[in-house]
């Protein structure tokens, strides 16, 4: 199995963190959406200004993952006043995950969702959390797989299509793996 790296993006890493947040959301939703909706939320979450402030926010963290030098996906952390709900100091919201469509069906979703957990015990974080569409079964039975719980919903708009995600909840037994965090900007291997 390949050792992948988990590297923090930081402002410099702009222009590719937007390209494969629009590549991988648009190959995920597009044909499920008005197109003019889409349109408009892929501007307002993608646009450079957008993806600038939220990779200079303090408790919004974006890390690239690779393997072999190769781009293989990609997440968003929240912690803090940054989560978009409850925003408890003990739990981390992990808004975005994407696995590059030639690296998908590989394990890599699992591989990096098993970094992000020792990542969040290694925070102090007690547990996980995240939104899912309530229209993407193949996720929400990944994250079910992975020990998710569904405990809640909230309302995501695409464009003026307002839409439901699913809230799902991992908690973080301290006994699991952990994954070294060498600071904010390190290139981390498992």
């Amino acid at each position: 199995m390949e050792p992948l790296e988990f590297i923090r993006c930081t402002p410099a890493d702009l222009d590719v963190l937007r390209d494969v947040s629009i590549s991988t959301f648009s190959r995920a939703f597009e044909s499920q959406n008005n197109p003019e909706d889409f349109a408009a939320y892929l501007r307002k979450a993608f646009g450079r200004n957008q993806l600038e402030t939220e990779l200079r926010h303090p408790d919004m963290h974006f890390y690239f993952v690779r393997s072999e030098g190769d781009l293989v996906g990609y997440f968003k952390l929240n912690t803090g006043n940054a989560q978009t709900e409850l925003r408890e100091p003990e739990g981390m919201e992990l808004e975005r995950i994407y696995v590059l469509a030639g690296f998908q069906g590989r394990g890599m979703g699992a591989r990096m969702l098993d970094w992000i957990c020792g990542h969040a015990r290694s925070a102090g974080k007690t547990y996980l959390w995240l939104g899912v569409w309530e229209h993407n079964p193949r996720a929400i039975a990944f994250y079910e797989r992975q020990g998710f719980v569904t405990f809640g919903k909230h309302p995501y708009d695409i464009g003026n299509d307002r839409q439901w995600d699913w809230l799902m909840r991992l908690d973080l037994p301290a006994s699991k793996g952990m994954a070294p965090d060498r600071g904010p900007a390190s290139d981390n291997t498992i």
